[in-house]
């Protein structure tokens, strides 16, 4: 058995959602985000656009890479303009196709 190590590709969703930081994010250090009642990891999309969000507080979740969440801050709407417009080509999966994807790893 091989096992075949591919880079992560970032996707994004078709709309943001709002998730609540449970454990803090900063520039340097993914944290963890609830979004729609799970926790998963997160770290900014842009780690410039701003320094630390603190649990308790609230983040848009633009995306994903990986099984890592990517997220904005609440207040912050320049993401639309600096998020690459979607390719027909590209695979993006969204929500519903990461969570078939998780489904599928583990049912195996």
């Amino acid at each position: 058995m091989s096992l075949t190590v591919t880079p992560e590709t970032i996707e994004f969703f078709a709309q943001a959602a709002i998730g609540q930081v449970e454990q803090p994010i900063t520039l340097h250090q993914r944290g963890r985000v609830r979004f729609m009642a799970t926790t998963w990891f997160a770290r900014f999309y842009q780690p410039n656009a701003q320094t630390q969000a603190l649990a308790g507080t609230h983040v848009k979740v633009i995306g994903r890479e990986g099984l890592t969440l990517l997220v904005v801050a609440v207040g912050d709407d320049q993401h639309q303009l600096q998020m690459p417009v979607a390719r027909p080509e590209s695979h993006q999966l969204g929500l519903l196709g990461l969570l078939q994807q998780v489904n599928a790893w583990f049912a195996a």
